[in-house]
């Protein structure tokens, strides 16, 4: 069986072992994040949003009325904090507003929606417009999905806390979803597809116009980029991107006059001007990208390097100004910082916000790549008439071929020795698990229910959390009954007065 295994793979093309080996260590590095994702609960926020759909449909047990409650809610929010509406709906309607069982659901949600998402994108981009060898763009959007997931400042607030993680990593995913079907309208035939497309599109333009301010600034950015490429090329199908855009550009215009924002950015102290904020913008971004480019990320671009040289070799695109693209995406990196330093000036930025920043450079930097290989390619080609470097190049693939079991070797060798096991989210989850820190956080967490569940008592005492693993909320109560979020807390399980017990 062994032999017959290790017969088939040595059959398979270079591109085609490489899909298989990421495929396999992808899938696995995910076991331990949808393991220890059954582990989380509830807090701070998700009470506080969740409070009313929560209340109603406790009394109600209908889904409809909990609906009521969180559009209620949302208006709400809409006057006295903020005017994200599309996030504070998700928000309202928190897994645990129905059941706390289903909390560990959230981790699932996210990660799909990441991880479809860029699927969609990557497959559209390199099948309908350049394309790939299938095994090589699934190769490459693992690449990004990889350090998307395993690399990021805060990933239990990207995966594991609902309330950071809808608002952020959900509504990126929709950016990624509405971008990838803008795409897909422009190729596509027949009427009933193009339809689809489109009215997906405006949904989505409507969600992501309501999403947080990095995502909802850079969603029609991105549409009119698409817009003006459209114009360039003579495409009047792209005429039709007038109306998404126009759907997230009013989305975004009722966002940003809510009432509420100016409420909240009275509390802060060190907001700036719009001009100070761009230009502090392109300073911030330069020592993030100097941040983010760890050795994961130049690992993952050295090898899918030689994969992209062979296969962009006889690409008919010309791949034109890769200056000019490399400077674009700096540009949107750059605009990713804007909104915070806008309303919050030089402080330190949320890390659930600089979770879906990270995730942008990712995907820029290897779209970027693909770009680039491609120009170099080209360039190399219009000045090789004898085909010398097409013979030089199939002999380097060669030689990767011997190195390329070593190298992968090597790299998982110094990932597992050498990697602070809190740096890496699955390698984080695992040593909570074999710790048994995620178990015990869990039993803690429904001894707390149980005791703020109890009937016919209206004042409680519950302890603290002994241990809380990285990835997991440490649902931080105070030792004030008054201060937040302890009346949200006792609110939502129906007591007037909740007191935290510090025996640990």
């Amino acid at each position: 069986m062994i032999k017959r295994m290790v017969k088939e793979f040595q059959s398979l093309s270079l591109t085609s072992r490489l899909c298989l080996i990421l495929s396999i260590v992808f899938v696995l590095s995910l076991i331990p994040l949808l393991h220890i994702g059954l582990y989380a609960h509830a807090a701070g926020d998700d009470f506080a949003y969740g409070l009313l759909a929560h209340l109603s449909f406790k009394e109600t047990r209908s889904l409809p009325a909990a609906i009521g409650a969180a559009i209620e809610n949302t208006r709400d929010y809409y006057h006295t904090w903020q005017g994200t509406y599309s996030s504070i709906f998700l928000m309202s309607l928190q897994p645990s507003v129905f059941s706390e069982r289903l909390y560990c659901l959230t981790g699932i949600l996210m990660l799909g929606m990441l991880i479809g998402s860029y699927f969609l994108l990557f497959r559209t981009l390199f099948t309908y417009y350049l394309k790939l060898d299938k095994g090589l763009w699934i190769s490459l959007t693992l690449c990004v999905l990889f350090l998307s997931i395993q690399i990021l400042d805060s990933p239990g607030a990207a995966f594991f806390w609902f309330n950071g993680a809808v608002h952020y990593v959900f509504m990126h995913s929709c950016m990624i979803f509405l971008i990838a079907l803008l795409l897909l309208f422009l190729k596509v035939r027949g009427k009933a597809k193009l339809c689809l497309c489109l009215a997906l599109s405006c949904f989505l333009a409507f969600v992501t116009g309501g999403a947080n301010f990095v995502t909802a600034l850079l969603t029609p950015v991105l549409i009119v980029t698409l817009l003006l490429l459209c114009l360039l090329f003579k495409n009047r199908r792209g005429l039709l991107l007038l109306l998404p855009l126009s759907i997230t550009l009013a989305g975004l215009g009722v966002s940003v006059v809510a009432p509420g924002n100016a409420v909240r950015m009275a509390t802060q102290i060190d907001s700036m001007g719009p001009f100070k904020a761009i230009y502090y913008s392109f300073l911030y971004a330069l020592e993030g990208i100097g941040s983010w480019t760890t050795v994961y990320v130049i690992f993952f671009l050295l090898l899918l390097f030689p994969f992209l040289l062979g296969a962009l070799y006889k690409a008919e695109f010309s791949f034109p100004l890769p200056g000019a693209v490399a400077f674009f995406s700096y540009c949107l990196v750059a605009a990713s910082y804007t909104p915070s330093l806008y309303s919050m000036g030089h402080v330190i930025i949320f890390e659930r916000t600089l979770n879906i920043m990270r995730m942008l450079y990712y995907l820029l930097l290897f779209l970027n790549l693909v770009y680039i290989t491609g120009w170099l390619v080209k360039k190399c080609r219009s000045y090789d008439p004898s085909s010398r470097f097409s013979n030089l190049l199939a002999q380097f693939r060669k030689g990767c071929t011997r190195s390329f079991g070593v190298t992968m070797a090597v790299f998982f060798l110094c990932l597992l020795l050498f990697s602070e096991k809190d740096k890496v989210t699955s390698l984080s989850a695992v040593n909570s698990l074999l710790r048994g820190d995620a178990q015990s956080y869990h039993a803690e967490s429904l001894n707390r229910i149980s005791l703020l569940s109890l009937e016919g008592v209206d004042e409680v005492w519950v302890p603290n959390l002994s241990v809380c693993p990285p990835l997991l909320n440490p649902q931080t109560l105070s030792a004030d009954p008054e201060e937040y979020p302890n009346p949200t807390v006792a609110h939502w399980f129906g007591k007037t007065t909740l007191h935290l017990s510090v025996v640990y």
